[in-house]
């Protein structure tokens, strides 16, 4: 009889120990692109510039004629005192759209990239990761975006900067 509730005991811990879930499905599937805002200023006597992290009074974003993301949906609206965003990239085709409003000035980012998948486990099943291959922008406040890390697969990295131009 104490046999088989040792056996009962054991199996229920072991049935326990088998049961507990893999921390890596509980993190977001959608990883997302970060993205940093910059001012570069020339110092005349140097002739050298000083970038420094701007910080945006009033920032929205909209994802544009896109499929899979929330077309005209508000990704950022009106948010305050910003330096730092994470935005989606488009998990079904290649290119990805945003209108970004930086206080009252309406810029448009296009992203071209190259979308994959990373298997993360047979219970989890794939992530969706992309590869940052261009930037294109208009340039009523952007001045240029350098492409900082092409690979977006974490959310914790800063993949693009965002200059703004002087004196805006």
């Amino acid at each position: 009889m104490k046999q088989t509730i040792y056996l009962l005991l054991i199996s229920f811990f072991i049935f326990g120990i088998s049961c507990t879930g893999d921390d890596e499905c509980r993190k977001d599937k959608y990883v997302k692109m970060g993205v940093g805002f910059y001012s570069r200023t020339l110092n005349v006597t140097t002739n050298k510039y000083t970038i420094s992290t701007l910080s945006i009074d009033s920032l929205s974003i909209q994802g544009i004629e896109t499929t899979g993301m929330l077309k005209d949906t508000f990704i950022y609206k009106k948010s305050k005192k910003i330096s730092k965003i994470y935005l989606p990239l488009n998990k079904f085709v290649d290119v990805s759209r945003f209108k970004v409003e930086f206080n009252n000035t309406i810029d448009t980012v296009t992203i071209a990239h190259t979308n994959s998948e990373m298997y993360l486990s047979l219970e989890c099943g794939c992530l969706k990761v992309h590869s940052i291959d261009t930037v294109l922008t208009t340039k009523h406040f952007i001045d240029s975006v350098s492409i900082k890390i092409h690979n977006v697969n974490n959310i914790n990295a800063e993949h693009l900067q965002i200059y703004n131009k002087p004196n805006s």
